[in-house]
């Protein structure tokens, strides 16, 4: 029941054509973290195209380049340095596929490395905002 009142609620909010092309959970602790974890808002902006194709834990991932830099205005080779950056700071992983495939030579993100930091981290985030709150409250109590 509380998918059929959060789908009715998301379709209020963002209208029934917007959401005809499916929408993208991000978990908020990603926003808050972006800049912790190093990512610019371009690396945002392909975490959220990656993110926008995994819906299951088990879920392989593997939309190409090609489509991710058309969709942003960017180039193929801006993706691909976000990627590798990506990798490096080990918040994805990327697995080279043969175009003889299934995966017809796209390289396969594994996000669960990021789910997991995020998992970890974002409780001391919200630690944080609540002592800052209940610093606020006592100075304004003051």
């Amino acid at each position: 029941m509380k998918n059929l009142r959060s789908e009715a609620e998301l379709e209020a909010k963002w209208g029934q054509g917007a959401l005809s092309l499916g929408w993208t959970p991000v978990p908020t602790a990603l926003l808050f973290l972006q800049a912790d974890l190093g990512l610019n808002p371009v690396d945002m902006n392909i975490l959220i195209n990656l993110l926008s194709h995994w819906w299951k834990p088990s879920d392989k991932v593997y939309p190409s380049q090609d489509a991710i830099a058309k969709r942003m205005g960017v180039s193929k080779r801006t993706v691909q340095r976000s990627i590798d950056k990506m990798e490096l700071l080990k918040i994805i992983e990327v697995q080279s596929t043969k175009r003889s495939s299934q995966y017809k030579g796209r390289n396969v993100y594994n996000l669960k490395p990021l789910a997991l930091i995020l998992d970890q981290t974002a409780p001391m985030v919200r630690d944080k905002i609540d002592m800052a709150k209940m610093w606020k409250r006592r100075q304004e109590d003051e």
